[in-house]
């Protein structure tokens, strides 16, 4: 019987064998299995480019868009097949290196760029890569660090943030410098807007075309409501063309008479701020690290939440506002930022035009004789800021960056503090690349921890050849700095992991789940001392002293689920009665697994503490 069913199937056209194996439910390794039953289905299947196309996108559909682009700019691809085998050769080795990542660098909290060298022939072409290995390699990153903690390789997913940031960030320093390169007409504001969010959030896949659609979708609302209320607008008589265009480009001036783009804007300000709710957070005002937040200048997350601060819904207003034909100009303060409009541009100095400004959290037009909702700020002159040039899209996306790096320094969230703030400055670095202020606040960063300075004082060998003496000097200081730091370092002789063996007095073993008794907060044990081994001004502010068992009882290094990492001693330590995961970014860095009652050390904490696992076994258990 199969043998007759053999038989039926290969005398099906081919068109039908493609179309049963084109389900969704058949994975590689089946259409394979199937085209080796015989030397025809053989042909018909490793033939069939349509065939392997589409199930190339069904395995990885979040590639889609950068092989359209591909096939758009560069070539069409020939082969499918070799597309599929390049991609699962370049993920294999991918992982390969990400599983060798823990054994080199066990003590470095943040990596520096040069430690993560090894990876570049893998996602740049001009190092040997497939043409579009980077979306293979950063598409498997996010695929790991998507899923699940307690079904992943706990020490794998921590690398796997860092080497998708990587190569996240080296790849948009290149978008950022065809952005700065691009006529201003065509740097638009959500492309820069889209670029800070895509730096920022480097283990998400923050895609432009999404970001763009939903804009559009803003500006068809739009039209929708304007068509109700004066079906008669001119706006309705254009072609699709026209609206594309200001799509991708800034335009010189309102397309429409003073009264028509008011009638546009109101239909924009009905939509945005009645129907789709934009606004502020309601509490925004009241705290500074509220109005801060780095979610609130990610343009992604502003468009799903329908709030953030003023520069995200401005971004947001006036893409939308160009989609209609209507611009709208950003206006940068040290204080404030605004969206200003005028019925016309481009016109004489000595003709008198009226300004207006833009309360983005409200639509509503500002004039001197009203004020804005900003802050706890009740009157200003207005007027002062008539004289103000519009924003260019670079200046507003450092003014992101500068914002980002105020919310990571003011943040009380412990949790992957320190690669938030190491994120923003180095947007910063990339956007204002030879400011002397944003490389000494990246320098100190980089020395806290004990990181790669040498790209730093490239660019400080730089500014020191051709920059103005007003540069020069500031940077000659800084150099000076790091190369004493440098010096130190060289003489400082690397650490050895110190083999821990057990003493009687160690209670508890480093995995283990546990409760503070003083202070409540649950915690994991990464490691521990035989007696208190900090410096006597951090026991004399702690008061260890005062504890029962003073310094000459053991005390453990722990990571406490607030994100912060402790130093605690014996006494102060309780098993907790029902294990639970532990919220600390720093986990995997120590540990590869979450069993449900202890964390399971990674191979190079295991080689450091190689007696524990008996221990913490025999407590658990009992």
């Amino acid at each position: 019987m199969k043998m007759e069913q053999d038989v039926l199937i290969t005398f099906l056209p081919n068109e039908v064998i493609e179309v049963i194996l084109e389900n969704e439910n058949l994975n590689f390794v089946d259409v394979v299995n199937f085209a080796r039953t015989c030397k025809h289905l053989h042909r018909t299947v490793f033939f069939s480019n349509k065939l392997w196309r589409i199930k190339f996108f069904q395995r990885w559909p979040l590639l889609k868009e950068a092989y359209e682009s591909y096939e758009k700019h560069e070539t069409k691809i020939k082969n499918w097949l070799d597309e599929i085998k390049a991609s699962i050769a370049t993920r294999s080795e991918l992982m390969r290196r990400l599983s060798e990542m823990s054994g080199k660098n066990y003590r470095k909290q943040e990596l520096s760029h040069s430690e993560l060298k090894d990876f570049d022939p893998l996602f740049r072409p001009d190092e040997g890569s497939h043409h579009l290995a980077y979306h293979f390699c950063v598409d498997e990153l996010t695929d790991l660090i998507k899923k699940s903690d307690l079904n992943s390789n706990l020490t794998d997913k921590y690398y796997a943030h860092k080497v998708a940031r990587y190569m996240r960030q080296y790849r948009l320093t290149e978008e950022w410098q065809k952005f700065t390169n691009l006529p201003p007409r065509e740097q638009i504001l959500e492309r820069g807007a889209v670029l800070v969010a895509q730096w920022s959030q480097p283990e998400k896949y923050v895609n432009y075309s999404c970001v763009s659609s939903q804009l559009d979708e803003i500006a068809e609302r739009t039209k929708s409501v304007l068509k109700e209320q004066h079906p008669q607008h001119p706006l309705f008589s254009l072609p699709a063309e026209q609206f594309r265009h200001w799509r991708m480009k800034n335009i010189d001036d309102n397309q429409w008479s003073g009264t028509r783009t008011r009638q546009v804007i109101a239909a924009l300000r009905e939509i945005m701020f009645n129907r789709l709710g934009f606004q502020g957070d309601s509490e925004m005002y009241c705290t500074s690290e509220m109005y801060y937040s780095s979610e609130n200048s990610f343009i992604d997350q502003v468009l799903e939440r329908k709030h953030g601060i003023p520069i995200t819904i401005a971004i947001i207003f006036e893409s939308v506002a160009r989609r209609v034909g209507v611009r709208c100009e950003p206006v940068s303060s040290p204080a404030h930022f605004f969206l200003r409009w005028k019925e016309k541009y481009n016109v004489p100095e000595t003709e008198d035009v009226e300004i207006f400004y833009i309360d983005v959290f409200t639509g509503q037009f500002l004039t001197k004789n009203n004020c804005p909702r900003i802050g706890r700020l009740s009157m200003y002159p207005m007027e002062c800021y008539n004289s103000l040039n519009a924003a260019t899209a670079v200046e507003v996306v450092q003014r992101m960056a500068n914002n980002l790096e105020v919310a990571a320094r003011q943040c009380t969230y412990l949790n992957g503090r320190a690669s938030r703030l190491r994120s923003a400055l180095e947007l910063m670095h990339m956007v204002r690349p030879y400011d002397n202020a944003t490389i000494l606040d990246l320098a100190r960063f980089y020395m806290l921890h004990q990181m790669d300075l040498a790209k730093l004082v490239d660019v400080l060998n730089r500014i020191q050849e051709g920059s103005e003496l007003s540069s020069r000097g500031p940077a000659c200081s800084i150099l000076r700095m790091l190369q004493d730091y440098e010096n130190h370092m060289n003489v400082v002789r690397e650490e050895i992991i110190e083999v821990k063996r057990r003493k009687p007095e160690v209670k508890y073993a480093i995995g283990m789940i546990m409760k503070h008794r003083r202070y409540e907060y649950t915690c994991v044990i990464t490691g521990w001392d035989a007696r208190c081994e900090a410096s006597l001004e951090w026991m004399n502010e702690m008061g260890v002293e005062e504890l029962s068992g003073g310094s000459h009882q053991p005390f453990y290094n722990v990571f406490a689920d607030d994100g912060s990492s402790r130093y605690v001693a014996q006494e102060n330590l309780l098993i907790l009665s029902t294990p639970q995961w532990i919220n600390n970014f720093e986990i995997g860095r120590y540990f590869c697994e979450f069993n449900g009652t202890h964390y399971t050390p990674n191979a190079e904490k295991t080689a450091e503490y190689p007696e524990d696992a008996e221990v913490r076994n025999s407590l658990i258990t009992t």
